[in-house]
């Protein structure tokens, strides 16, 4: 009975700290843009390409071509998929109505260009960001 009891307490126990550790998905940019933030309106009108400049950095946007943590952030601050925003770039981008995002193929990826590109901004899970600006969770 005490073995059964302290393994229950033992999977709690776990469950709790998987819960604490979930990272969760992070707008991030270059180091060039330490001291900035960004509310919801702001990080919507950079995704979008409303707003070309962050402080007095121009901004460039790198996405994955696909992730969990990029997918989720898309949909609450774009209403939109992965596959939905590239879409929206494009037409912007053959209408002349702005530059396109640099696509690589994964999150860590787009933090590395991200971490080498002044001005960069991206979209990852918050455990793969290390050394970047945080702009808005």
């Amino acid at each position: 009975m005490k073995t059964l009891f302290k393994q229950a307490l033992l999977a709690a126990a776990l469950l709790g700290l998987t819960t604490f550790l979930r990272a969760e998905p992070t707008f991030v940019g270059n180091k060039a843009l330490a001291g900035q933030s960004l509310d919801a309106d702001g990080v919507k009108a950079v995704l979008l390409g409303k707003k070309i400049t962050v402080g007095d950095a121009r901004v460039v946007i790198v996405i994955a071509k696909e992730g969990a943590a990029q997918d989720a952030f898309l949909q609450s601050h774009v209403a939109m998929t992965t596959s939905q925003f590239q879409n929206h770039w494009r037409r912007l981008f053959m209408t002349g109505g702005g530059t396109a995002p640099k696509i690589v193929d994964t999150e860590t990826e787009a933090c590395k260009l991200v971490s080498e590109t002044a001005g960069a901004v991206t979209v990852a899970d918050s455990a793969s960001t290390g050394g970047l600006i945080v702009l808005a969770k």
